[in-house]
């Protein structure tokens, strides 16, 4: 029997398109690595400058709703008792976080109680 050396031309063909399609999904995989890769700091940089905004919405929020910002825009109070309102309205917002974790605290052993 004799070996016909005609049938490897076909296969090294159809080799030769696989390996060039591998090479191919392989330049692909690796630039949409680099793609990614920037993509993934652009999210992590608009991440921390959601943060950065959050904060500053929650400070703002803080300012307009707190009852000093009303006493300082009040137009119907004359310099005098506009300043005693200011400090009496500010001595009063200082001590709510005070307040509010007491609060939280007084929660958290309810909440251990209800467990027990």
């Amino acid at each position: 029997m004799d070996f016909e050396w005609w049938v490897l031309i076909p296969l090294a063909g159809i080799a030769a398109g696989i390996f060039r399609e591998f090479f191919r999904m392989r330049l692909r995989q690796q630039s949409l690595g680099t793609s990614t890769h920037g993509l993934s700091k652009d999210v992590a940089t608009l991440k921390q400058e959601n943060a950065a905004l959050l904060d500053r919405i929650q400070n703002l929020e803080a300012i307009v709703v707190s009852q000093t910002w009303d006493v300082i825009h009040d137009k119907g109070l004359s310099p005098v008792e506009r300043d005693l309102k200011v400090s009496s309205t500010t001595r009063r917002e200082l001590s709510e976080p005070a307040r509010e974790t007491a609060n939280q605290q007084a929660a958290e052993q309810l909440a251990r109680r209800l467990r027990a």
